[in-house]
């Protein structure tokens, strides 16, 4: 069996009452507006990415970070903005959601590449993509792990991928059948998880249902916490999965922060929005712990 298969007869196996993963896809509804905590996150998410890349790069390992997410910078109330959103979409049901990093073996990366292939057309990209060892999801969170104080609706910080970031990942890994990992980086620590290992948990987790109007599912693994999943019953696609960060393994304790820089875009109508940019910091990684997922992908 290989890794495609594997992920898609897991993603099968894990009860509907969990999350449901046999569902459609659905497209959402471009936003008509923008707010200056939007483009902050973005700014940060963007950070977190370059943050990732570079410390693949400084690394010593013998395969090659290329960036392949999606890096547009336009926003709602940006001309155009309807039909980039609309392409978009139409792109998540044609191959799923891009990682924003694929790892290569130096054998069959290629010069011309240089460190980016998001911009390559999605039919030159169908023959690059499959050769990648590993795509990597990066995710930003504005926590201090070390200083993290866990509360009775929070215990843990986590991973976080909602049902409809499952589905167009899975659709992904079906387009491409490369192993794909989430990257979740703090401002003191990375963190990283398997696609494969967050399925195996909600597949094999002992589950306990709390709650009527406001329901969770809470998932133990040998009676040890390992996610909760906030239920919606009005929009299953936006149900939130906590999977606890000590399920994944830390690939870095030290981060460099970086400066933070005001900035300001002018919309159509003469409307600003102000928002902070994140610049510099560094971090390395831990080498061994990164290959050691690359290498046992199930």
């Amino acid at each position: 069996m290989n890794y495609k298969d594997f992920i898609q007869k897991t993603s099968q196996e894990i009860g509907s009452n969990i999350v449901d993963l046999s569902i459609k896809r659905k497209r959402g509804n471009a936003p008509t507006q923008a707010f200056s905590d939007f483009l902050t996150h973005s700014e940060q998410g963007d950070w977190a990415e370059v943050l990732f890349f570079n410390a693949l790069k400084e690394s010593d390992l013998t395969y090659i970070p290329v960036r392949y997410g999606r890096s547009d910078k336009i926003i709602a109330g940006d001309p155009n903005f309807k039909e980039f959103y609309n392409s978009y979409q139409h792109e998540l049901d044609l191959i799923g959601k891009r990682p924003d990093i694929l790892l290569f073996k130096s054998d069959d990366y290629r010069n011309e590449w240089g460190g980016d292939i998001s911009h390559l057309p999605i039919e030159t990209l169908k023959s690059i993509v499959p050769k990648a060892i590993a795509g990597f999801e990066v995710r930003s969170s504005a926590y201090l792990t070390k200083k993290f104080v866990p509360k009775k609706n929070r215990p843990y910080l986590s991973f976080t991928p909602k049902v409809e970031d499952l589905l167009v990942v899975l659709k992904w890994i079906e387009t491409y059948g490369v192993p794909h990992f989430y990257v979740q980086i703090f401002f003191d620590a990375i963190y990283i998880i398997s696609f494969k290992d967050i399925l195996l948990l909600l597949k094999n987790a002992q589950i306990d249902e709390r709650g009527i109007k406001n329901k969770k599912i809470l998932g133990k693994i040998d009676s040890s916490p390992a996610f909760v999943i906030e239920k919606n019953p009005k929009n299953q696609y936006k149900e939130t999965i906590h999977i606890y960060i000590d399920r994944g393994k830390i690939l870095s304790d030290k981060i460099e922060y970086p400066k933070l820089v005001g900035s300001k875009k002018e919309l159509e109508g003469g409307r600003l929005l102000h928002y902070v940019s994140f610049e510099g910091g560094k971090t390395a990684i831990k080498k061994d712990e990164l290959l050691k997922l690359i290498t046992d992908i199930f």
